[in-house]
């Protein structure tokens, strides 16, 4: 049996974009019947919404395409680089953030931006909808899903996990 292939999400708060990565990859696994396979998570680069639910907006957007969106905040640690095979960030910013961490370079490789798995591997950021309207919520949810999709592919070619 392939080993359990452990993946976190990051970006600033931990509210809007990396607990929408979070919840999709979770409901696509699921899916697929590949959930025994992977360990998810998400986490910020800020504390100031530890403890807390994701964004509303942000929850409903996902849930009308039935998607839940169950992660509670946390700050992004250290020793999470230690633990995670692949540390995703949403942007430039957290890249920075989180690489500023890594000890080695065995760390430094596993961290990589979201949309390097896009369909054009743009590596643009995903951009953050906190302070826009709805729409922006309806378009992360997009380029998310989207890069999730892409991911999820190179995670069963990569560590040869079986699919049903």
């Amino acid at each position: 049996m392939t080993s359990t292939v452990k993946v976190i999400f990051v970006c600033l708060g931990n509210i809007c974009r990396s607990p929408l990565a979070d919840g999709l990859m979770l409901h696509k696994i699921t899916e697929r019947g590949l959930e025994n396979f992977f360990e998810v998570d998400s986490a910020g680069t800020y504390a100031g919404h530890a403890g807390e639910r994701a964004d509303s907006r942000m929850r409903s957007t996902a849930q009308k395409h039935g998607v839940e969106l169950a992660s509670i905040a946390r700050q992004f640690l250290a020793e999470d680089l230690d633990h995670y095979d692949y540390v995703i960030v949403m942007d430039d910013s957290n890249y920075s953030n989180v690489t500023r961490l890594a000890t080695d370079d065995t760390q430094l490789s596993k961290v990589s931006k979201l949309r390097s798995f896009d369909k054009k591997a743009s590596n643009k950021d995903v951009d953050d909808p906190y302070y826009g309207g709805i729409s922006g919520f309806e378009n992360c949810y997009q380029v998310v899903s989207e890069s999730v999709d892409n991911f999820i592919d190179h995670l069963i070619q990569t560590h040869n996990i079986p699919t049903p």
